[in-house]
C-alpha cells in the first residue's frame, strides 16, 4: 500500500477482508494509524499543532481492490492551532468532511467520463451523488489549478456533429 498510496505521517496498520455470512468477500477494510515519530498538522493553516483529544473511528471510501469495496479507516485526531484554534488535523488522503478519498473522487471521475454516471456508480458499489460530487471536485481542482499562460487565440468549432454544444479550442504559440 505504501507503494500506492504513501502518506508521510501515517502507517497503515492492519488490512482486513469482511466477510458475508455465505463467505463471499464483502469489504475490504485498511486500518490507518498516525505514525508515532511525527506530529498532526492544522487542517486550515497545515502547521503542526500540539494534539488535542482523538475523534471517533470513521471511515472513507477508497478505490475498490480486486472489486471489492474499499476503506479506510483512521480516528482522527483533532488538535490544538494557536491560529485556528481546536480543529481536526489534516488527513491527507481526504479533503474537509468528505467521507471518499481523494484517489477514490479521481478515480470515479476518470470513469464517470467513459460511462453513464449511474453505471459507474453500480459498477464501483456507490451512488450516483457520490460520483455527482466526485466528478464536481475533480472539475473545481482542474479549474483551480489550470495555467492560461502562453494562450495567443481562442477557437470556436460551430459545426461539431459530436457534441451539440461548441467546443472551445485552446490554440497554443508554437
Amino acid at each position: 500500500m505504501n507503494t500506492i498510496q504513501h502518506f508521510p505521517g501515517f502507517v497503515y496498520q492492519d488490512i482486513r477482508l469482511c466477510r458475508h455470512r455465505d463467505g463471499q468477500p464483502r469489504e475490504i477494510r485498511i486500518s490507518v494509524a498516525a505514525h508515532g515519530g511525527r506530529g498532526a498538522k492544522c487542517s486550515r493553516c497545515l502547521k503542526p499543532a500540539p494534539c488535542y483529544d482523538r475523534l471517533e473511528q470513521r471511515s472513507w471510501l477508497f478505490i475498490p481492490l480486486w472489486g471489492i469495496v474499499t476503506w479506510f479507516v483512521y480516528a482522527a485526531r483533532r488538535v490544538d492551532c494557536p491560529e485556528h484554534g481546536v480543529v481536526i488535523e489534516q488527513v491527507p488522503w481526504s479533503e474537509g468532511k468528505r467521507p471518499v478519498t481523494i484517489a477514490m473522487m479521481c478515480f470515479l471521475s476518470r470513469w464517470a467520463r467513459r460511462l453513464w454516471w449511474r453505471e459507474t456508480a453500480r459498477t464501483f458499489g456507490t451512488s450516483w451523488e457520490c460520483v455527482y460530487r466526485s466528478v464536481e471536485w475533480f472539475v473545481e481542482w482542474g479549474l483551480g489549478h489550470r495555467v492560461l499562460a502562453g494562450i495567443k487565440a481562442i477557437g470556436v468549432d460551430e459545426n461539431s456533429s459530436s457534441f451539440i454544444c461548441w467546443r472551445v479550442l485552446v490554440l497554443l504559440a508554437w
